[in-house]
This record gives C-alpha cells, structure tokens and sequence, in this order.
C-alpha cells in the first residue's frame, strides 16, 4: 500500500527532526519501519515526478518534462503496476493521478471505484466531479475550474494585501476533500476480493500550495512555534539571476518574517492533516487484520521551498533540497525502527516494492531497487542521485501536447541539471551560471562555491561525473550540457 502526498518536504515530519512538526502517526510507521532519508524526486514538479515514479524512468526518457505534457507513446502502456497486476494483485489507484497522455488503468490498476482519476491530471473531469457533487450535498458550492476543493470564501484568503496566502477552509474537516478520499478509499479495500492481494494507492493533494486548511489543523502550530532553518531569506548571494528574477522568489518577498511564520505553520498543519489520513488508512489495516502482512509506503511527490532563500513552492529553478528531497517511510518490509542515509530515488520505490514482493520485473528505466538496503543487507544505493527541469519556449507547463527531447531549440528553450553526492552538490543551469555546494559543511545551501578557486577540482569533478552519467543515459543531454559548458 502506497499513501502519497503532493509537494511534501523531507523535514515535515517531527521524526526527521521538525519540533513544530506534528506528525505522530507517520512517526509511529517510521519507528516500525524504516525511513530512507536521503529519496531525491528526479524533477521537483507534479507531473514528470509521478511519471517517473509509476514507469521508473528518468524524465528525459519518459517525456513528461514539465506539467502536463504527454508520456510518450512508448511509455504509456509500460506502468510498473502492471507486472503486480498479471501476478494476482488487485490493483487499486484513488486521488490524484496527474500523469498526462496515460491513465491509471493503463499503467496497471484495475480498480478506480473510490475516486476515478483522469488521465491529464485531476481536474478535467472524473476525479474532482464526484466531490464536487459530494461537497455541493453538504452546502460548499465549489469554484469551476479549481483543483484544490476551494469554496469564494477560501480564494478571497488568497488575495489579501500584505498576507500570506493561506488561512482556515470554508469547509469542515468531515468533509474536506482528503478526509472524504480517505473514506472513499478504505471502502474500496473493504469491497477488493479476498482471495487476492493487494496494491493499493490513496494519493493526497495536500499539503499542496494553496494553504487554505481545515480546522483544527489551520491553527494547530502556533506560528512563534515554527522554527526557522539556517537558510530561512538567506543564502541569496551567489545565486543565480533566473532564481531571484523567478515567481518562486517574486512572489511572497513582501512578507514579513511574522507573515511566513504563519504561512509555514499552516504548510505543517496541512501536512498534520495528511498525517491524520494515513492513520486512518493504518487503523483500517490493523481493524481488518491486514497489517502485519502489508507493507506501508508513505510517500511524496517532491517538496516544497517554504522560504529557504526566500523562495517557495517547486519548479523549474528549484534544484535545491527543499524542493528535491521527500519523505519515504517504508513499514512491513523486515526492517523495524531503522532509518538509512543511503542515495535513492523516487523511480527506485516500484522496483523495490516488486523485489520485496517477490514479484518479476523488468524495466528498461532507471529505477532500481534498494531492498537489500531495506533488509539491512547493504548500506549504500547510489553513489549520486540527479535532477532535471526544462522549459520549452520560454514555459515550463504545457497544454497538454507532447514534447519529445529531440525537439529541444537551443535558441528558445532551457535546461537545468543537478547531481548530488555524499558530499557535494552540482547544479548546471543551460541560461545562467552554475552552482556548487558543500554538502557536509553547508547543508542549507547557503554558499555557491562555483566561483572559488580552492574548489576547482570539485567543481571539475562533478561536472565530470554529471557528463559521464548524461553519456549513459541520455546522449542529448550530454549534448546540451557539453554546449552550455564550452561558453563558460
């Protein structure tokens, strides 16, 4: 069983070491479990995220290189569910599917009977739908065209002057979108055959932007109880002019720090609330006797910025950890109260999840499974983990075309990579400069290092080893990386 959320850092958890952070059910799954603290999505975007989490594929492979463009043709029928689905499993998909030119069905599940989801995101139709009606039954009359269950009175939060947009929902908690998704879905495992397994996925829009939460969760960090990192508005200098010249950056420098506090204390009672959900799920489990023989994902898409240098949500810009770095907490698989520092990636989880499992899979992706981590048989997984972004034309969402990587105009589109060690962080940005980190001294980011004479040879090193990976795995990336650095 896999719960995911959407746009949920790796620190939001109080287990990961957040003091205002209130999550104690995800605690709770950590400690009978283990936690891989060091899961890199391979793009900090909704879209291309999910893509390479349910195919295993890189995004360059896969297509999605940006929000709603198309999986390739390819890739469409290629899902990673599909080998669980011919082994005998009962494979339910509920929330947010948000991989477009595909469908749940396609990559693998059968059953759609909680919340049907769409192939081009969630609001284009069968998802959204039956909670609208559902919503319109309890007296909300939710606004056309929103994705995120908002009723007038919760945009309006959104817009006042000076304020942070985020405040208390117009709707109840009984009746709040993930609250009633949950309810859907644990019903749709009441009603799964029980001569079957199963793969089952609740998948949550929260805590994504924007920050209009139930109560009591709206209020249930105190904002003076936040606790600001080392990077909070800092570590601007020596960042490039794309990051501070970017709507990530633009679009909340007004605030104060009284106004963020408030804004990052709703962010953690959003996730508070997802908390409570994957409770729910696990209380059921437990009731129906099913949990000491399922293993129990918690999962996120990517992060979210929540002002480390001053920045916010997730995007094309954002190669930085807040934005690339997510919880992955595994129970069921062996391992009880453990947590790992070694290198995986989102792509990685099926492939694991298939090996421990005991079920065949092949994949010509990138995936790979970390098992033997999980089993405590090895320590290490990777030896770096990458992202990538693009903008095409100037945009990084399309309207739901498809954009092969072979269509990429060095004139009018753009590129950023990063690869992250142990020990260090190098970001190539096709249009600006670069960035390099010290991974172990300056964890925050704080200090672009790219500049400095006496990292040279680190500098050289991970433009090297980034250029060798591209090699393998995508020549045209190779390509483009190869170009930007011959102008530097």
């Amino acid at each position: 069983m896999i719960v995911m959320s959407d746009e949920q850092s790796w620190d939001t958890l109080r287990c990961h070491g957040n003091p205002a952070a209130v999550t104690p059910r995800l605690d709770e799954l950590a400690a009978d479990g283990i936690s891989m603290d060091r899961c890199y999505t391979p793009y900090p975007l909704c879209c291309p995220a999910r893509a390479s989490l349910w195919s295993g594929r890189m995004p360059h492979d896969h297509h999605v290189m940006g929000n709603w463009r198309h999986v390739r043709a390819e890739v469409r029928d290629a899902g990673l569910v599909r080998p669980f689905k011919s082994a005998g499993y009962h494979t339910i998909y509920a929330g947010k599917w948000h991989v477009p030119g595909t469908s749940p069905e396609r990559f693998g599940f059968a059953d759609l009977s909680a919340i049907p989801a769409v192939p081009n995101g969630i609001d284009r139709g069968r998802l959204i739908e039956p909670y609208r009606e559902y919503a319109a039954a309890q007296g909300y009359e939710l606004l056309p065209g929103h994705i995120e269950n908002l009723t007038a009175a919760d945009a309006a939060l959104l817009k006042q002057p000076g304020k942070a947009p985020c405040g208390r929902a117009e709707i109840a908690l009984e009746h709040y979108l993930e609250v009633w998704q949950t309810r859907e879905f644990v019903d749709a495992l009441d009603r799964r055959p029980e001569d079957q397994p199963f793969f089952a996925v609740c998948s949550f829009n929260a805590p994504h932007f924007p920050m209009i939460v139930p109560e009591p969760f709206d209020r249930l960090i105190a904002p003076e109880d936040v606790v600001l990192p080392p990077n909070f508005l800092q570590g601007v200098e020596g960042k490039p002019a794309e990051v501070l010249e970017s709507k990530y950056y633009k679009h909340l420098e007004h605030l104060d720090e009284s106004e963020w506090r408030r804004f990052i204390a709703h962010y953690l009672g959003f996730c508070a609330l997802v908390d409570s959900q994957v409770g729910a799920i696990v209380d059921y489990l437990k009731r129906s006797g099913l949990y000491n023989n399922t293993i129990v994902v918690f999962v996120s898409d990517h992060g979210d910025m929540m002002g480390a240098h001053g920045l916010v949500e997730k995007g094309f810009d954002l190669h930085y950890e807040e934005a690339l770095r997510v919880p992955l907490v595994l129970a069921g698989a062996g391992a009880k109260g453990r947590s790992s520092d070694a290198l995986v990636q989102l792509h990685d989880l099926i492939p694991t999840l298939a090996e421990l499992a005991d079920v065949p899979l092949r994949t010509e992706g990138e995936g790979r499974s970390f098992a033997a981590v999980v089993r405590g048989a090895a320590f290490r997984h990777r030896d770096f983990v990458t992202a990538e972004t693009f903008k095409w034309n100037g945009e990084e969402n399309g309207k739901g075309e498809y954009t092969p990587l072979s269509s990429f105009d060095p004139q009018t589109d753009s590129v950023n990579l990063s690869i992250r060690t142990d020990s260090l962080k190098y970001i190539f940005r096709y249009r600006d400069i670069e960035e390099l980190y010290d991974m172990t001294l300056d964890p925050y980011e704080n200090v672009n290092l790219a500049s400095a004479p006496g990292r040279a040879e680190d500098l050289k090193k991970m433009r090297s080893l980034l250029l060798n990976e591209l090699r393998r795995s995508s020549p045209r990336l190779a390509e483009l990386l190869q170009a930007g650095l011959a102008h530097r």
